[in-house]
C-alpha cells in the first residue's frame, strides 16, 4: 500500500474496528410510481391489508423466483 504523506501514521488505527451488523440487515430502495399507479396500490393495500412496502416486496420475488425457475427449466431442457 503507498502511503500518503498528507496522512500521518498516527492517523490511523493498528487494530481494526469492531462493527456490529444488524441481525436483519436491509436496504431502501426508491420506486418512482405515478399518482395513478400509486392510487391502484393503495386500493390493494385497503382490499387485502397488505402494506404496499410487503406487496412490492413479496411481487418482486415471486417474479424473479418465476423467472430463475423458467431459465433453469430452459437450460435443463437444452442439457437433456
Amino acid at each position: 500500500m503507498t502511503r500518503d504523506p498528507r496522512f500521518p501514521d498516527e492517523d490511523f488505527e493498528d487494530e481494526p474496528t469492531d462493527v456490529e451488523v444488524a441481525s436483519d440487515p436491509a436496504i431502501i430502495v426508491e420506486v418512482r410510481l405515478s399518482r395513478e399507479e400509486l392510487r391502484e396500490l393503495s386500493d390493494e393495500e385497503h382490499a387485502t391489508g397488505m402494506r404496499i412496502t410487503a406487496m412490492l416486496r413479496d411481487y418482486a420475488l415471486e417474479t424473479v423466483r418465476a423467472r430463475r425457475f423458467e431459465r433453469r427449466a430452459g437450460e435443463a431442457e437444452v442439457a437433456d
